[in-house]
């Protein structure tokens, strides 16, 4: 008798949402703060999911952290320091680690994320390069005592739990003391079809807060309606200060960059 088939669902709105076939599981479990379940889908590779929503797939994985840490990285005075405050898949640090930081620290909250990542994600191994430092700890308190950062980004989870605290006017105040004369943050907002309030009000507080502020979205096919949104901004005019590095797979030139900037004006007005 064939056994049934496993499947994973991601409700998204009423009525929609995402399926995807479990073909293997590789882990399951619960950490301090959140369900952990990983496992193989023939189309997708390996995927991650955190709480019921998928943070990765091995497929998808670029569309997001591409989009994430590139702009940044080439719109920032220097790219010698950064914090990466979430990100303990390690997708985020591998596209850091393309413009040959001296120092890359970590501050990933939950030190099982970090643990089954570097078991079962592909992306787990950039933890371990000698230049990154993975601290467990919370990134809201970090950027409180921390300062000298040229690059910051955060690679949160969606507004919710431990990680609502990454959207607030004061962890936003925060991250511009922490940053370095001509430093950039960037970070996910998440989908402006679902999101569109958060969106706004995140781009906002950034506004009153930095001198220069964009709003960009990426395709990313298992997220929330296959469209991300992202919010940069910076201490200073946002201007390209290097080319883009790495053998990437979405984003290769300055004119890559500026595409995925397009759009995003767009977007605001209509979210």
């Amino acid at each position: 008798m064939e056994r049934p088939k496993l499947e994973f669902k991601e409700e998204h709105a009423a009525g929609s949402g995402l399926y995807i076939r479990v073909d293997e599981v590789l882990y399951t479990g619960r950490s301090d703060y959140q369900d952990i379940f990983i496992f193989r889908n023939e189309f997708w590779g390996t995927v991650f999911v955190l709480d019921g929503l998928v943070m990765m797939t091995e497929r998808d994985e670029y569309f997001y952290h591409e989009a994430l840490v590139h702009p940044p990285m080439v719109f920032a005075e220097r790219t010698d320091r950064v914090l990466l405050i979430g990100g303990g898949d390690g997708g985020s640090v591998r596209e850091i680690l393309k413009y040959s930081p001296r120092e890359v620290e970590v501050a990933e909250i939950d030190a099982k994320v970090v643990e089954v990542a570097r078991r079962f994600l592909p992306t787990g191994k950039y933890l371990d390069a000698p230049n990154v430092k993975v601290d467990i700890t919370d990134g809201a308190r970090k950027v409180k005592v921390s300062r000298g950062y040229d690059v910051i980004v955060v690679d949160s989870t969606d507004p919710v739990g431990p990680a609502k605290v990454l959207f607030t006017r004061e962890f936003l105040g925060d991250v511009r003391e922490a940053l370095s004369d001509g430093g950039v943050v960037g970070m996910q907002v998440g989908s402006p079809m679902f999101y569109g309030e958060q969106v706004r009000e995140t781009y906002a507080v950034l506004g009153e807060l930095f001198e220069d502020v964009r709003f960009y979205v990426s395709f990313t096919p298992t997220y929330p309606s296959g469209m991300w949104g992202f919010l940069l901004a910076s201490k200073g005019e946002l201007k390209f200060r290097r080319e883009v590095k790495g053998d990437n797979r979405l984003l290769h030139t300055e004119d890559d960059i500026r595409a995925l900037l397009s759009l995003g004006r767009g977007y605001l007005r209509v979210i």
